[in-house]
């Protein structure tokens, strides 16, 4: 998948400006909303300022692999917090 956020453009083809086409709302909570425009195929992600469009068709791979990150996030927060455990207790400090 190419982007190019200057010229409103994935992998070759231009999107419609977005008073031409309806966006539909997918999901929307406190950290951002995400539209898909059915015309362009294009899914929209806005998070604060930010304004991410990918192909429909990336977007199952997008989820992957911010869940896989998330996975390993908490992974490696747990492990952390048990080496600190382990180091304070072997260490008998307090």
């Amino acid at each position: 998948m190419r982007l190019s956020l200057l010229t409103n453009e994935i992998d070759g083809k231009f999107m419609s400006p977005k008073n031409q086409h309806s966006r539909i709302l997918l999901s929307k909570n406190e950290s951002g909303a995400v539209g898909f425009c059915e015309a362009c195929d294009v899914v929209e992600m806005e998070i604060g300022a930010i304004s991410l469009r990918v192909d429909s068709l990336s977007l199952d791979l997008l989820s992957r692999l911010l869940n896989e990150a998330a996975q390993c996030l908490k992974i490696l927060k747990v492990e952390k917090a048990g080496f600190i455990q382990t180091a304070l207790t072997e260490c008998n400090l307090h």
